[in-house]
């Protein structure tokens, strides 16, 4: 058979597979809900505790690095809340999403599924967890005063570009995780260190313009393009170019690979 002709089968295939796990989204967002249930099962305040502990976090590194960077707390605070939590975001949707066909492992093997409803219910779960933590923001604006103007808008694209870049990443990672278990290992440890060099706790201005640790750090592109209107403020042109790129580059990647290798996931998990 023609190399062309099976690689054009496999990847009408992989798109007929994204296609059909999302047509089943009444499924996965309803499982994607109880995935998150599940974690608090039979605790009082169940995903409260999110919003908590994410809130008892914000404020102890808040009345920490303030001093420790002398900042005003009424400036340091939106910028390490709003950080921290897209930054949950973003570890939450590499670094579990690593593991998404691995951890159904035992449904792929038992029910017909398209794989890619799996990836649906898992960016669905962070989204749900994303939104619980998102309260700490409110109350920061409704405190604080955080302008809230049309630039806060803007936030909506960022917002679409994350959760495709994060789409893409756990189905590329998915894909190679399941077969490769070292790599979840190496990706952790690379998003530790990502966490410092990325500015969460720290302020972009406090570095020098320019900086290769700005620059050549995806994460900052895309914090900037949410985080900036969150805060009121338009991010610049370039960030909106750079997470395009990586998203779109990203995708078209992720959906050759996930093609290539879709019939070999559920014997490799």
């Amino acid at each position: 058979m023609n190399v062309d002709s099976t690689t054009s089968r496999s990847l009408a295939r992989a798109l007929t597979d994204l296609r059909d796990g999302f047509a089943r989204r009444e499924l996965w967002l309803h499982l994607g809900w109880l995935d998150v249930k599940r974690h608090y099962r039979r605790s009082i305040l169940g995903p409260l505790w999110l919003t908590i502990s994410m809130g008892m976090l914000v404020g102890g590194l808040a009345v920490l690095y303030s001093q420790i960077l002398a900042v005003d707390m009424a400036v340091y605070l939106p910028n390490l809340a709003t950080g921290l939590i897209l930054w949950n975001l973003f570890i939450g949707l590499v670094t579990a999403g690593c593991k998404v066909f691995s951890n159904a492992g035992s449904k792929l093997r038992q029910i017909r599924m398209p794989l890619s409803f799996f990836v649906f219910e898992f960016i669905w779960s962070q989204l749900i967890t994303f939104a619980h933590n998102f309260v700490i923001y409110i109350i920061i604006v409704l405190t604080l005063g955080v302008p809230v103007n049309a630039s806060t808008m803007l936030a909506l694209p960022g917002f679409v570009l994350v959760i495709l870049t994060g789409f893409f990443l756990a189905l590329l990672l998915g894909t190679i995780c399941v077969r490769y278990r070292d790599v979840p290992m190496i990706i952790g440890s690379v998003m530790q260190v990502m966490f410092f060099i990325t500015p969460i706790i720290w302020i972009p201005t406090q570095v020098q313009e320019g900086s290769l640790f700005l620059i050549l750090n995806p994460f900052y592109h895309f914090l900037e393009i949410t985080r900036r209107p969150l805060m009121g403020e338009v991010p610049a042109i370039e960030h909106w170019w750079i997470c395009g790129t990586i998203t779109l580059v990203l995708g078209i990647a992720a959906t050759l690979f996930f093609a290539r290798h879709r019939t070999r996931i559920a014997y490799w998990s």
